[in-house]
């Protein structure tokens, strides 16, 4: 097996276990937030504190955090995708998932701070803004080719104007 041969196979396999990796990472997440009476506490503070932000028009911390983790699971997708086609052989979308590994990084971070109703995610936002903007010029060339990258093109448009609501 040649060198180049090795790296493809590595670089599927990454991606691969990075899109399995966060599926099963979302699945759990949405097994272990039940809507059950043992959280209503929770959710009514939770509403209380969207109703206070929606009359600001700012967006709430969960707002912020549903946001960063769609963004973060989307990009994550596009990544695998792009690695698939860099190890067909197509080297024109090592920039697009570049850029979309960054953004995941990004994304993530944002909704792990929102998570936390953190006093840090103006920054984060303000970061992630960028992150988004990056991402979206990476992707839009093949948005009308490949799925994932119009869906991550998609996901980084809805960040990018949550945290700019947010961080104003």
């Amino acid at each position: 097996m040649e060198r180049r041969d090795s790296l493809k196979i590595l670089a599927a396999t990454t991606g691969a276990f990075l899109v399995g990796k966060n599926s099963v990472a979302l699945a759990a997440e949405k097994k272990a937030h039940d809507h059950s009476k043992k959280h209503s506490t929770h959710h009514a503070a939770a509403e209380s504190e969207k109703k206070s932000e929606k009359k600001s028009g700012k967006p709430s911390f969960s707002e912020l955090n549903h946001a960063g983790a769609h963004c973060n699971h989307v990009a994550q997708m596009c990544v695998g995708h792009c690695f698939t086609l860099i190890a067909q052989g197509q080297k024109n979308m090592v920039e697009c998932a570049q850029a979309a590994l960054e953004v995941a990084a990004m994304s993530d971070a944002l909704s792990r701070l929102a998570g936390l109703g953190s006093d840090l995610c103006a920054i984060q936002a303000k970061a992630c803004i960028a992150a988004c903007e990056k991402c979206m010029k990476a992707c839009e060339p093949h948005i009308h080719h490949h799925a994932q990258c119009k869906e991550c093109f998609e996901a980084c448009k809805d960040c990018m104007e949550t945290c700019k609501a947010f961080a104003a």
